[in-house]
């Protein structure tokens, strides 16, 4: 069955054409006459700057196709008539913008005429949830990263996109995905300067789009034009709060706590002005973080406490230093080459490249902060993009890419360093607070490398009709290898062996193929999107013959899995300002392959070590290699009108169904080891309305967006490991059978931004206020447990960006001030269960504390909190030869 379905999507790719996602837009519109309003048959149609351009037919109808998105000047030229120029055109991924031409007789030769083009208000191709942002607004609301960007659109609360769990979201590169295969994480922040334009789609998508359940994030980035750019940027900083007693060192202000360098350049390659440009971005970021804590005790140190104070055996040889416990480091290289072969010919290369530190805050090393993790990790990916244009009316994509990251994680890299001491100094010190020694001892390492091979065949199959057929194909390489480092009876240090549930590697090269028809309708004023796709998946592992002996048992080939996945959305025109929109479509996701191939030896052990957890995964936990995707079913259906030329309102609601997600169930083998395997069998719904206001900026005005989204987001479990968290408690808990809400679950969400241009001042404001997500209300002496049945308090975070440019020649100096969480405020990310905030736990009144310090100070957890304060301030340089 598996190599007789791989043949059939192998066959089927090689004989149709290949739909990536979409990274160009379209232009399409009618020319007639001026004075007679008959239709102009012939007349030039020229995108000025680029070699994109079409003639009217007979119609007087035109289109011309893969546009990049951006704003553009285009002309209209015809013997006889003065030619028109319409400026200010703005093409965005996946639309269709509508430029229409009126040609009027030529008095003098050579006369034109030049148009200012007013976009239309309300897209009206737009047939499920969207929004674009352009590199202008990008500016304008002077973010710095991506997520910045997405945290801003309605429906999602910190990377939860209307209520699906983290991770089912695809984050898409110039048609390229950008997902870590192992955790699902995006694998490139991709930095503000060198987006051109970024679409995320928090409804329903097409058929183009897969391995997403929730969202589509995709980029398009800069390419170099035939003029100079470029910019140096610096900016530093530090966290002013007055909440000492919450933020140890808060209060010591260090200017330089905060840096971030950046510089990029653009523009043609020397000698070759008219067919290689390029496009580069370097980037190093540091922060020391807002977590502290103090050197009082070094990890080889041992102590011991008792009831008695005074019987108290306290070893320090610490220097007392204040040490960042939650600093993160960052440098990234990111960049296009741009190739003109010929007029129809285009060749990208691109290329990212990041290495990142950085370390977590845990409070039971607030004293030995040296016994903690550090967290590495280096990526890169490399692109080639080659497009090829078979007429006017249909262009080819080819993609190819490789992308590769490794991930590495432990305290010190060598295994035998000479620091290293037994778990005891950090176990057995008869403390229920603060580590006074000892380290933790996993090692964990990872790589993954992926090749991905697409194409793209799209054609204006008619005026009205544009279709697309596709495949994709993707194969990846994963290798881990993870132990726990322990002293044998000698003190010696020792990894465990390989055959040990302490000692565990795999590599595993599982592959995705894809085949989807796209097929884009524009009947007069209503337009349908209608898809279906197909995907393959073969996880290349093995599974038990049966789970009374999972290590004895024989070990088959995991079986294979595929889907269908029809889609459809439509739009229509309610009025000349407004469209109403509905969408259905069946999505789905393979699940993260970390929950795949975990425990690759079914080893069930019946004694634990002392010390940690394995660092992504829990005690006796195994994989199943056999996971089906996880399904949604989702529709959504909404409206857009515009109330002025400029202040639209957009009003949506919608549904998801989701089935089949990652959860665990109990076994227990012959031995009476207790395990958890991963199956398909949790569930959840999520319904809501959005409501979204929006003033369009114009010059020397203010523009704003407003958006509110009510939403219910209810499930039988927010994690897959729910199960195994469950039964180690103590005492074990009956995992819920029925729907509660989710972790995530934020019932009223309010996001706010405002920007404006006064006197060379670029000023941005932008809030979030959200209502509080469940949590479960626990205590000893409390037994009335309900899951998630009581809510956390509401949060709200405004931060404030101001900019001041002054012009010299075509250079602009810009120094700048951006302030996160403007009002300091304490947003509870965590709190007690005993007390429903993070300010306080009730539970401590019935323990007897025994450590370092005070039991309050043990309850005091900064990472319960939002960051605070943060002001930084900075200059950038740029300068662009087109002013």
């Amino acid at each position: 069955m598996r190599r007789s379905l791989r043949i059939a999507i192998m066959a089927l790719f090689l004989q149709c054409s290949i739909l990536s996602a979409g990274t160009s837009g379209k232009i399409a519109g009618r020319v007639i006459d001026g004075e007679t309003g008959e239709p102009l048959i012939g007349v030039n149609i020229i995108v000025e700057g680029t070699s994109h351009g079409a003639a009217t037919n007979a119609d007087g109808y035109y289109t011309i196709l893969n546009m990049m998105p951006g704003t553009y000047s285009v002309r209209a030229s015809m013997i006889g008539y003065q030619a028109v120029v319409q400026q200010n055109v703005q093409v965005m991924i996946d639309l269709t913008t509508p430029l229409d031409f009126e040609l009027t007789t030529e008095v003098l030769a050579g006369q034109e005429v030049i148009v200012i083009a007013k976009m239309p208000t309300v897209k009206k191709d737009v047939t499920s949830t969207s929004f674009r942002v352009s590199s202008d607004e990008i500016e304008q609301l002077q973010v710095q990263t991506l997520s910045d960007i997405v945290n801003l659109q309605a429906g999602v609360v910190e990377g939860h996109f209307r209520g699906g769990r983290a991770g089912e979201v695809m984050y898409i590169v110039d048609g390229i995905p950008m997902n870590d295969a192992y955790s699902g994480d995006n694998l490139f922040d991709v930095e503000s300067d060198m987006i051109q334009e970024v679409e995320i789609i928090s409804g329903t998508f097409n058929a183009e789009y897969g391995q997403a359940m929730s969202g589509i994030v995709n980029i398009v980035t800069k390419e170099g034009q035939k003029h100079y750019s470029g910019k140096l940027s610096f900016f530093s900083g530090d966290y002013l709060s007055s909440h000492t007693k919450t933020f140890m060192h808060i209060d010591h202000i260090n200017p330089l706590s905060v840096s971030n360098l950046q510089m990029s350049l653009s523009g043609p390659l020397p000698f070759m002005k008219e067919r290689i440009s390029f496009s580069i971005l370097g980037r190093v970021y540091g922060n020391d973080g807002w977590q502290y804590g103090r050197r009082i005790f070094r990890p080889q140190d041992f102590s011991t406490f008792s009831d008695n104070p005074e019987e108290n055996v306290i070893q320090s040889t610490g220097d007392s230093t204040y040490v960042p416990m939650n600093p993160s480091e960052i440098k990234t290289l990111q960049g296009k080459i741009s190739l003109k072969v010929s007029q129809r010919d285009k060749i990208n290369y691109t290329f990212f490249y990041e290495d990142e530190y950085h370390r977590d805050f845990d409070r039971l090393f607030k004293y030995n902060p040296d016994g903690n993790y550090h967290h590495e990790s280096n990526s890169y990916q490399n692109g080639l993009q080659y497009t090829r244009m078979f007429g006017k009316s249909t262009f080819l994509t080819a993609n190819a890419s490789e992308s590769f990251t490794e991930y590495s994680q432990y305290v010190y890299k060598d295994p035998h360093d000479p620091r290293y001491v037994p778990i005891e100094h950090l176990t057995q010190n008869n403390s229920n607070g603060f580590s006074t020694g000892g380290m933790r001892m996993w090692h964990h390492f990872r790589n993954n490398r992926t090749r991905i091979a697409k194409a793209d065949l799209r054609s204006q199959f008619t005026r009205s009709q544009t279709l697309g057929l596709g495949v994709s194909y993707k194969q990846c390489r994963l290798w881990l290898h993870e132990y726990q480092l322990y002293f044998d009876e000698n003190d010696e240090i020792r990894i465990p062996s390989d055959s040990s549930w302490y000692n565990n590697s795999y590599t595993r090269k599982p592959v995705e193929i894809a085949a989807y028809i796209q097929d884009k309708l524009e009947l007069g004023e209503m337009i349908i999107n209608m898809g279906v796709r197909l995907d393959y998946f073969d996880p290349n592992g093995e599974v038990p013959e049966y789970f009374y002996d999972t290590q004895g048992a024989p070990k088959r080939e995991a079986k294979t899995s595929h889907q269908w996945s029809p889609r459809i959305g439509i739009a229509y025109p309610i009025s000349d300002q407004g469209v109403i929109h509905f969408s259905y479509g069946h999505f789905f996701q393979v699940p993260n392959y970390e929950h795949l191939y975990i425990n690759p030896d079914f080893e069930v052990n019946l004694i634990q070590l002392k010390g940690d957890q394995p660092p992504r995964g829990r005690y006796n936990i195994m994989g199943n290699a056999e996971l089906k995707p996880e399904k949604t079913v989702s529709y959504e259906i909404g409206i857009k009108q515009a109330i002025t030329s400029n202040l639209t309102i957009d009003i949506t609601g919608y549904n998801k169904d989701i089935r089949d997600l990652i959860g665990q169930i109990t076994m227990q083998n012959i031995y009476g080891g207790k395990f958890w395997r991963f199956i398909n069998r949790d569930y959840a719904n999520v319904k809501g309305i959005t409501v979204a206001l929006e003033m369009l900026e114009q010059p020397g005005s203010v523009g704003f967006s407003v958006d509110y989204t009510y939403q219910s987001a209810t499930g039988n479990a927010s994690d897959p490991m729910d199960e195994s968290k469950n039964q180690e408690s103590d005492p074990p808990i009956q995992s819920e059978k029925k729907r509660r809400p989710l972790d995530w679950d934020q019932t009223h969400s309010l996001n706010m931004s405002m920007t404006t241009t006064q006197m060379g001042f670029h000023i941005s404001l932008i809030g979030k206020i959200g209502s509080g997500t469940p949590y479960t209300r626990e205590s000893p002496y409390y037994n009335n447990r309900i899951l998630n049945g009581e809510r956390k308090p509401m949060t709200m975070t405004f931060d404030l960006n101001v900019t001041k440019d002054f012009f010299l020649n075509s250079w602009i100096i810009s120094p700048f001030m951006k302030i996160t969480n403007l009002l300091d405020r304490k947003n509870n990310r965590e709190v007690y269960p005993s007390s429903g905030t993070a300010d306080y736990n009730y539970d401590m009144v019935f323990e007897t504390y025994r450590g370092y310090k005070t039991q309050e100070e043990w309850y005091t957890q900064p990472n319960f909190y939002d960051e605070p304060r943060k002001v930084i301030i900075g200059c950038s340089l740029s300068f662009d030869q087109k002013r």
